[in-house]
């Protein structure tokens, strides 16, 4: 496992994919602080600290930031023929499916933390500081521990439907209609039931509690709520168990032609 795990981190890193959407997204980094800084004067104070803070409203970007990543571990693999090659050659399904799936949730933790790492680098050097920053820096520690375990269920239920489904497109659309519409449609759903039959509608509320995105709504209310992260890391652990265990019965009976 640990060489095939080594041999997916090495092909990742020689995709010029990764590096262009990491220049990309750094680029765009440095124009947003770079706006801040040059609209900061009388009426507009935009400080180190609340550029830290600000990543709080954006938590919900790295759901679809794993479909990226997600596509650039698993590059076409159908398309390519090279998932029916090394399932010719031998190599077990389960090491196959696992080998990419750990290779994306390394890959999405270090551009997580470099993305981050460079962000809190240009808020230090080009924002006003306000004696504000380690507070700041704590709430943010306490947001990514709530956001952690919920991206990394994203990403795993990401690669089951890239196993499962042929064709990268189709597959990160139904992963992003999963996460971005599901909840919406049984908050609906639960609204358009409540008068008629009011256990049906909280059945519904109950379930939208465990879908992946649940955890970071309002996450601004909960800051320092420890019950917020057993809740974040319970559901993404059961996504990630979940979507796992169903993108790997999938593949193992599925035809690669």
């Amino acid at each position: 496992m640990l060489d095939y795990l080594r041999a997916e981190c090495y092909k990742l890193l020689h995709r010029s994919y990764l590096w262009i959407t990491l220049l990309v997204v750094g680029g765009l980094e440095l124009v947003l602080v770079l706006l801040w800084a040059w609209l900061n004067g009388d009426t507009v104070n935009v400080t180190a600290s609340v550029g830290f803070t600000t990543v709080l409203y954006l938590l919900s970007m790295g759901y679809y930031a794993t479909v990226i990543t997600s596509d650039i571990v698993f590059s076409d693999q159908y398309k390519s023929n090279t998932l029916k090659n090394e399932v010719a050659y031998g190599i077990p399904r389960v090491r196959i499916y696992l080998g990419k799936l750990f290779a994306g949730c390394l890959l999405s933790v270090a551009a997580c933390a470099l993305l981050l790492g460079w962000y809190g680098l240009l808020c230090v050097l080009m924002l006003p500081g306000d004696g504000a920053a380690p507070e700041a820096l704590k709430t943010l520690g306490f947001a990514l521990l709530c956001a952690f375990p919920v991206w990394l269920g994203s990403q795993a239920l990401y690669f089951s439907c890239f196993f499962l489904i042929r064709g990268n497109t189709a597959a990160s659309i139904l992963g992003v209609c999963i996460l971005a519409l599901l909840g919406q449609m049984l908050t609906f759903l639960s609204l358009l039931v409540g008068l008629p039959a009011p256990a049906l509608a909280d059945f519904l509320l109950a379930v939208r509690n465990l879908l992946l995105t649940t955890p970071l709504e309002n996450l601004t209310d909960a800051i320092g709520d420890w019950s917020r992260v057993a809740w974040a890391w319970s559901v993404g652990a059961g996504w990630c168990v979940g979507a796992t265990a169903l993108g790997l019965w999938g593949f193992s009976r599925k035809e690669i032609s």
